[in-house]
């Protein structure tokens, strides 16, 4: 019981806190400090003190089992079995959610922390976590939470009206569902969303779009953006490295592309797994043929974690390789992060060459020369939600 204890209270710091990472595995200093830390209203929310039940969408009876049909996996479960992603079960033939309204992990931060650098740059977020995880990546950053259900994890009892209310309390201008895979409480942040913007809030989606193509429609209309993270681009990475397959992403970020929401793709490189010229290329071409070359792609680089604590960090020769090959490949805006102080993690006018956003890492914009959506110095429309 001590050892659960003192996971939990880990987490709560870690996590609820100071919410420093993310589960594509950006990283980024605390923002608040000091004796008016805002956090400490969100610290000092009591936990409940128990899992409550909801019956979710996205699943089918067939007989005395459920099948879920939220993600790719399409889980059958008998009665009192809990799907892969440990946070959805069949009671009594239905498939309830474990953690809806019932978040383990509330932080403040600014939206470039997603990281989302073309839409709405500088405005600050409440960000909402829960238990669980439909994938296993070995270098999860937010395994204490990701890999866990929710009766492992202490949580709030924080509606989806409560939520939004909160990101008012706090002068957040968006809510963003975030650090480990909101696509497993589906119906939870599809209803904070839509409680957000009929208060004129907006909502963020970070997810690694492991959702069947139904669910990924609704998503990405409720949403104003979703961040999706390609995680790679070979189903042997996947299979090995992720748990999952590559396909099924694929296909949700060309359904994500179609809806209303402004689009971002994350790719963490991780040394001689998913880290070559060659593979980088053949994704950033995918992109701009199946997307738009003005889709920004964000390379971030891999520190050790989880089961891959063993792993150096990427070189940073690699990374601007990585975005090298990205470029040539025809994208306009590829960045890099978790290697602060870097030149690409600034936005540039594709066609002035002017740098137009300037930033702090994940921290701040210090300069922005985007107005009406267009280049100060040549008029070019700049990609992205600007307003």
């Amino acid at each position: 019981m001590e050892k659960e204890i003192n996971r939990r209270e880990f987490i709560q710091w870690t996590f609820a806190t100071v919410g420093f990472c993310f589960a594509s595995g950006a990283i980024a200093a605390p923002i608040y400090r000091g004796k008016d830390d805002p956090t400490r209203a969100l610290r000092n929310l009591p936990f409940k003190e128990d899992v409550d039940l909801t019956e979710a969408k996205y699943y089918r009876t067939i007989g005395n089992m459920v099948q879920c049909i939220l993600c790719p996996e399409y889980c059958m479960l008998k009665n009192g079995e809990v799907g892969r992603c440990r946070v959805r079960v069949n009671k009594n033939r239905k498939l309830c959610s474990t953690v809806y309204g019932q978040p383990c992990s509330l932080a403040l931060h600014p939206i470039e922390q997603g990281p989302i650098f073309h839409a709405y740059p500088g405005i600050r977020c409440l960000a909402i976590a829960t238990a669980g995880c439909n994938f296993r990546c070995k270098y999860c950053q937010n395994w204490q939470m990701s890999q866990f259900g929710a009766h492992e994890t202490q949580n709030y009892d924080l509606s989806p009206k409560a939520a939004v209310q909160m990101a008012l309390d706090n002068n957040c201008e968006a809510v963003v569902f975030t650090y480990t895979e909101p696509i497993v409480y589906a119906e939870y942040a599809i209803d904070a969303a839509t409680q957000a913007k009929r208060l004129g809030l907006k909502s963020v989606l970070v997810t690694a779009g492991y959702i069947d193509q139904e669910p990924m429609k609704e998503i990405g209309e409720c949403f104003d953006v979703v961040r999706v993270d390609l995680k790679g681009f070979s189903e042997k990475f996947y299979e090995k490295i992720v748990g999952g397959r590559l396909q099924p992403v694929l296909m949700a970020l060309e359904t994500a592309y179609k809806t209303s929401a402004w689009v971002e793709v994350v790719t963490l490189l991780v040394p001689n797994f998913n880290d070559s010229e060659k593979e980088i290329f053949a994704m950033s071409k995918w992109i701009v043929e199946h997307l738009s070359p003005d889709v920004p792609l964000h390379l971030l680089r891999f520190f050790p974690a989880y089961k891959m604590r063993n792993f150096p960090p990427t070189p940073e020769n690699i990374l601007q390789l990585a975005r090298k090959a990205a470029r040539d490949a025809g994208l306009k805006f590829v960045y890099i992060g978790n290697w602060p102080g870097n030149d690409a993690e600034h936005t540039y006018c594709p066609n002035c060459k002017r740098r137009i956003i300037q930033r702090v890492s994940y921290l701040a914009v210090v300069e922005n020369n985007i107005v009406a959506g267009k280049c100060k110095f040549c008029g070019t429309a700049i990609a992205g939600r600007w307003v």
